[in-house]
C-alpha cells in the first residue's frame, strides 16, 4: 500500500511536498516524494488531499478517569484531588472506570493518537485496552497508602505478571510519586522494569506541597494526607526532589517523570545529564492553576520534553493538537512548530521506550500514521495543524486503517 500526501512530516527529517510513503503489512519500507516512492505493484490508497504524520503519542494520561470528565471545576491540584477520591468511591467504580478507559481510547484515536501510556491506580486498564486497535503502554502503579493492590512490590510484580503483552501492548510500572511511596519501594519498582526491560514512569515535583515534604517540612501536606503516610510507613527523606530522585533511581537506566512543575537551579541540568524525559500536560496544569511550567529552561538543557494530556477529568478532552495549539497561542515564546510535533510524536515515544519502533516516519518502523486535511493552498503544513488541531481523515495502527 502506497500512501499518497499533498505533505509528509517524517519529523525525523524535513517535512515532504506531494509525499508518500509506502507500508507492507505493519511496517514502513519507503519515505519519499510519490516519484521516488517504488511504484511495482502497490496499491496507491486515494486518502485524499491531507498532510500525513506519525500516529500522536500520548505518553501520560489515566484513561479510566474519562467517566469523570465535566464532573469538577478547575482548582488548586490538593482540593481537586479530594473531590476525585469522593467520586471514585461511589458504587459502581470498576464498572465506571473501565468504560472510561474504552470511551478514552476510542476519543484517543479519533484525535489521532495512535499510543497511549496509561496509568491505572488498580490495573483495571489492559483488560478494556486489550481488544481496542490501540497501541498502548499500560502502566501498572504501585500506591503504598492505598486501600487496594498494588500497595507493595511484591503485589506489584504480581499484577504486572498478569498482563498479557502482544504487539500492541507492553507492561510498564510506575511508583505513583515520591511522597506517596517510600524509597526502598520505588527502588525496588525501578529495579523490576530495569530487570523486565520494561519502562517505568512516575510523578515528580508535582506541587509545591509535594517539593515542601521531600525536604523536611512535613506540615505542608494536608493533616489527613499527613496521617495516611504515617500509618503507611512514609518519611520526608529530608532531600531536595532531585537529589531525592537520584539516589531512587540509583544506576538504573532513566525514566519518564510527568509534571517535573517545580524546579531548583540546576535541577534541568541534572536530569538532562540524568537522561530522563520529562512529561508536561500544558492544559492540565493550567487546570490546576499551577506556576508557568519550566519546560523552556529543560529544553534549553537539554532535557528531552514530551507532552501529554493527563486525565480528561483536568482537561478539556484527549487531544494531543489541541495541547499544541494551546502552547503556541496561550503561553509566552513557544517553541516552533516542527519542535511542538516532535514532542507528541518522538519525544512522547521516547518517553515510553518506543522511539526504535514509532514516533517517526522511517523505514523499518512500525506503520502507525495519521490523515489530516489538507488545504490546497497549504505552505506550511506543521503551522497549519499546530493553529487548528483538525481533527483526522485516517488513522493506522500497525498498517492497520482504523478511520
Amino acid at each position: 500500500m502506497i500512501l499518497r500526501a499533498a505533505w509528509v512530516l517524517p519529523i525525523s527529517g524535513p517535512p515532504i511536498r506531494d509525499g508518500a510513503v509506502k507500508v507492507i503489512g505493519d511496517r514502513i519500507t519507503e519515505v519519499g516524494t510519490l516519484d521516488q516512492v517504488t511504484p511495482d505493484e502497490e496499491t496507491i490508497a486515494d486518502v485524499g488531499r491531507v498532510i500525513l504524520t506519525p500516529g500522536l503519542v500520548n505518553p501520560h494520561t489515566h484513561l479510566e478517569l474519562t467517566c469523570y470528565a465535566g464532573r469538577l471545576e478547575p482548582a488548586p491540584f490538593w482540593s481537586w484531588i479530594w473531590q476525585l477520591v469522593k467520586l471514585r468511591a461511589a458504587p459502581g467504580q470498576v464498572q465506571r472506570e473501565q468504560e472510561g478507559v474504552r470511551e478514552g481510547a476510542w476519543q484517543s484515536l479519533r484525535a489521532g493518537v495512535t499510543c497511549v501510556g496509561d496509568i491505572s491506580r488498580r490495573n483495571l486498564h489492559w483488560h478494556v485496552l486489550k481488544p481496542i486497535p490501540i497501541r498502548k503502554v499500560c502502566f501498572v502503579e504501585l500506591l503504598t497508602l492505598a486501600d487496594d493492590p498494588p500497595r507493595n512490590p511484591a503485589e506489584l510484580e504480581t499484577e504486572a505478571a498478569c498482563v498479557q503483552e502482544d504487539p500492541l501492548l507492553t507492561v510498564g510500572l510506575t511508583p505513583h510519586a515520591p511522597y506517596t511511596v517510600p524509597l526502598r519501594q520505588i527502588q525496588a519498582t525501578i529495579a523490576l522494569a530495569t530487570k523486565r526491560q520494561r519502562p517505568w514512569c512516575t510523578h515528580w515535583a508535582e506541587t509545591r506541597e509535594e517539593c515542601e515534604f521531600l525536604r523536611g517540612h512535613t506540615d505542608a501536606l494536608d493533616s489527613f494526607l499527613r496521617s495516611l503516610l504515617a500509618a503507611s510507613g512514609i518519611r520526608s527523606p529530608r532531600m531536595a526532589p532531585f537529589a531525592y530522585l537520584a539516589k531512587c533511581v540509583g544506576g538504573a537506566p532513566p525514566g519518564a517523570l510527568a509534571h517535573c512543575n517545580y524546579l531548583e537551579p540546576g535541577d534541568a541540568e541534572r536530569l538532562a545529564a540524568a537522561g530522563h524525559v520529562v512529561m508536561y500536560c500544558p492544559r492540565s496544569h493550567r487546570f490546576f492553576g499551577h506556576e508557568p511550567h519550566p519546560y523552556r529552561t529543560l529544553l534549553q538543557a537539554g532535557v528531552t520534553v514530551a507532552l501529554g494530556t493527563d486525565s480528561a477529568a483536568s482537561n478539556e478532552n484527549l487531544s494531543l493538537l489541541e495541547e499544541l495549539r494551546y502552547l503556541r497561542r496561550e503561553t509566552p515564546e513557544p517553541p516552533p512548530d516542527q519542535t511542538l510535533l516532535r514532542m507528541v510524536t518522538l519525544d512522547a515515544a521516547r518517553a515510553l521506550g518506543l522511539q526504535q519502533h514509532i514516533g517517526s516516519l522511517e523505514v523499518g518502523k512500525q506503520a502507525d500514521l495519521a490523515a489530516f486535511p489538507c488545504p490546497r493552498d497549504t505552505a506550511d503544513p506543521a503551522a497549519l495543524l499546530v493553529e487548528t488541531a483538525p481533527l483526522p481523515s485516517g488513522v493506522w495502527v500497525a498498517g492497520r486503517r482504523l478511520l
